[in-house]
């Protein structure tokens, strides 16, 4: 995000391998951070939240906007966004404010995983990937409220027991607010900015680092689909 302005829009779009591992900060309340797997992850190691929002949330200034979108498991708060909407808006209890204004769709809560799928026609894919196509070409200018609905009920109506996730680095209003990538603006509303940790929990180190999500292949499929989705 080197070099953003006012007025900036962005989108970010991850279809690939997700997993967790030990929150060594005791940020987080779960005692893990979320991570991203990249080809080269032997070699180099996974992309932890912490990493994620350093590099695309926190650099970006007041008046820019990313759109993002993360198909993989244990993608819930992957960006490490300080509000999650679950009804309501929620704020973390160890937030992680930004001054940009910063929304992210994952495909799945923190601790489930997300399925991969496969169309004849499109290929191979992640479900919440294809639910959010199909419910964007459903609903014409949908409201954040409307577009997590729809992708909620595609979900169910294809049996997938994974629920997409709508976090932020902003509240507002998801029924009135329109889903759009480079309209609607949200401006700072955060009075303080950047990491605040008033409460440590111990890293959780007895869990299954296993990793899962859609296979590299399918990801750079699903990537093309989505960008020629808006293209159109």
């Amino acid at each position: 995000v080197e070099g953003t302005s006012l007025g900036d829009s962005l989108f970010f779009h991850f279809s690939g391998h997700g997993s967790q591992q030990a929150d060594p900060s005791g940020a987080e309340r779960d005692g893990l951070n979320e991570t991203i797997c990249p080809v080269d992850m032997k070699r180099s190691g996974m992309i932890s939240d912490d990493v994620i929002w350093d590099i695309l949330v926190y650099s970006l200034p007041d008046g820019c906007r990313l759109t993002a979108l993360m198909d993989c498991c244990h993608s819930g708060t992957g960006m490490d966004l300080s509000f999650s909407f679950q009804g309501q808006w929620r704020e973390e209890v160890n937030p992680s404010h930004a001054k940009g204004d910063v929304v992210l769709l994952s495909g799945c809560e923190d601790a489930q995983c997300s399925v991969d799928t496969y169309d004849k026609h499109k290929g191979a894919g992640g479900a919440m990937t294809n639910a959010f196509l199909n419910a964007h070409k459903k609903v014409q200018f949908p409201t954040y409220a409307q577009l997590l609905s729809e992708i909620n009920s595609e979900l169910r109506r294809k049996r997938y027991s994974q629920r997409p996730k709508l976090s932020s680095s902003q509240a507002f209003n998801v029924h009135e607010r329109i889903f759009e990538l480079s309209e609607g603006f949200q401006m700072n509303s955060n009075r303080q900015v950047g990491r605040q940790v008033t409460r440590r929990f111990k890293p959780k180190t007895d869990f299954s680092s296993s990793f899962g999500g859609m296979g590299g292949m399918g990801g750079l499929l699903l990537g093309a689909a989505l960008g020629a989705a808006f293209l159109d």
